[in-house]
């Protein structure tokens, strides 16, 4: 009787033993379970170069990112970290890169001139052929030239196969108005489509629908970068870095290019308000396609310096998750 009693104890201590075993383990995993990171990159043109300095700062403090999305500049410089995953070659490439190469021509100026009370668009232009080519009446940059860049610098980069970091990028469906996700394909289509501005660039044709400018309805994309695993998502605006001269409305496409900045203006806080970490940097300075180069580093030093603010809240998030 005796032994049995004390069979009966062991076997109670063993179970118990086990539980306290598994409870540790279990406390243990969940406790050191590290949180995905997601980039919400915002859209800005010629403000990218911000982009490249936020990454520096993430990189330089050895925050890992799980995912990333962009909307127009954002995916266009969130994309390509996300197939590289190596912010120096960004930078490298995009310091050098002369945005007049990819206009239709070589634009002189552009007014708009009533004919027999009708307006048209009147481009004054360095060509031998003498005449106007009807195309650039939808856009004087072609993404095109965009993409089959982008094409020879991954060799024609896929989602399915060739991404370090799950990627997303957001355009927008000119006939519908609706937000298009683009997660298939050659990235190269992905952030071409993302990037037509409406006035600047031609629309994209991609799988069937008429693409522009994905800020139109999503400009700091939290909400897509969430849906893809995120539990801590990081949003970029670049809506407070502002050009220092007065805007220009001197013509049809200024008028167009200054509406959509001013519509843009609300519905990216709107955006970006989703993110549990907003950068948002302020500055006031030249803006241009045309920017030299130190006017581009100084963007660059710009996202550094506003990231690294955000530094020790992102750990702590990321500590005590």
């Amino acid at each position: 009787m005796h032994n049995r009693i004390m069979m009966k104890k062991i076997k109670n201590i063993n179970r118990v033993i086990i539980f306290s075993i598994l409870a540790c383990f279990c406390i243990f995993s969940f406790s050191y379970a590290e949180p995905k990171v997601g980039l919400a990159l915002g859209e800005g043109g010629e403000r990218l170069f911000v982009h490249i300095g936020v990454l520096k700062a993430l990189e330089n403090e050895g925050i890992k990112l799980d995912y990333i999305a962009g909307t127009s500049a954002g995916s266009f410089v969130g994309g390509l970290y996300a197939l590289w995953k190596d912010i120096d070659k960004i930078e490298k490439y995009l310091l050098n890169l002369d945005f007049k190469e990819y206009y239709n021509n070589k634009i002189e100026d552009i007014e708009l001139r009533e004919i027999d009370d009708t307006p048209f668009i009147i481009f004054y232009t360095d060509i031998s052929k003498g005449k106007i080519d009807p195309k650039w009446l939808k856009g004087v940059m072609d993404g095109k030239g965009i993409r089959d860049e982008i094409d020879r610098l991954t060799n024609r980069a896929s989602f399915e196969y060739d991404l370090k970091i799950p990627f997303k990028a957001v355009a927008t469906d000119l006939i519908t108005g609706e937000r298009v996700v683009i997660d298939k394909g050659r990235i190269s289509n992905a952030i071409v489509a993302s990037i037509s501005r409406p006035g600047t660039f031609i629309p994209f044709k991609f799988e069937g629908k008429i693409l522009v400018d994905g800020g139109l309805k999503d400009p700091v994309p939290v909400d897509v970068v969430r849906k893809m695993g995120s539990d801590i998502v990081i949003g970029v605006s670049l809506r407070d870095v502002k050009d220092d001269a007065a805007p220009n409305v001197s013509n049809i496409l200024s008028i167009t290019i200054r509406t959509i900045y001013i519509m843009l203006e609300e519905l990216n806080d709107l955006s970006s308000s989703k993110a549990d970490i907003i950068i948002k940097p302020k500055y006031v300075g030249p803006l241009s396609f045309s920017m030299g180069r130190e006017e581009r580093l100084k963007l660059i030093k710009l996202g550094e310096e506003e990231t690294k603010k955000i530094i020790p809240l992102l750990k702590i998030l990321i500590n005590s998750y």
